[in-house]
C-alpha cells in the first residue's frame, strides 16, 4: 500500500467513526485489534468494546488531521498523526487535539488495523 493509500485509509477510518459506519470498521479492524487510551477504568479496549462504544456512545461532529506521517515496512505500516475533533462520549466532552499511532498489517492480502494508541494533548 502506498503512503497516499495509507493516509486515505486513516481519513476513511475517522469518517467511519464520525458516521458510525460499523460495517466499514468491522472490515478494517483485525480480530486482535486494541485501542489504548490510558483512560480508566479501561485503559485498553478490545475490538468488540471499541465497536460497541463507537456505535452507541461516542459522537464526533467534526474532525481534521493536522498531520499524518506514514512509516512503510512492507507488510506493515505505522501511522503517526496529529488529530483534532469536536465530540463527546457519554455526554463528556472529547473536543480536543490528540496524538495517534496506528499500526496496520497486511493479513491474507488485506490491510487491517491491529492497534491504535491515542493520547490527548
Amino acid at each position: 500500500m502506498s503512503e497516499d493509500e495509507v493516509r486515505a485509509l486513516e481519513i476513511r477510518w475517522a469518517e467511519a467513526v464520525r458516521d458510525r459506519d460499523i460495517r466499514f470498521l468491522e472490515r478494517l479492524l483485525a480480530p486482535e485489534f486494541t485501542l489504548t487510551t490510558g483512560r480508566m477504568p479501561n485503559p485498553v479496549r478490545g475490538r468488540e468494546e471499541y465497536l460497541e462504544i463507537t456505535e452507541s456512545r461516542y459522537e464526533v461532529s467534526e474532525f481534521e488531521f493536522e498531520s499524518i506521517d506514514v512509516l512503510d515496512y512492507g507488510d506493515a505500516a505505522v501511522v503517526r498523526s496529529r488529530y483534532r475533533q469536536r465530540g463527546s462520549m457519554d455526554g463528556a466532552d472529547r473536543s480536543q487535539p490528540f496524538l495517534i499511532t496506528d499500526v496496520f498489517a497486511r493479513i491474507e492480502g488485506r490491510w487491517l488495523a491491529v492497534t491504535r494508541h491515542i493520547s490527548p494533548m
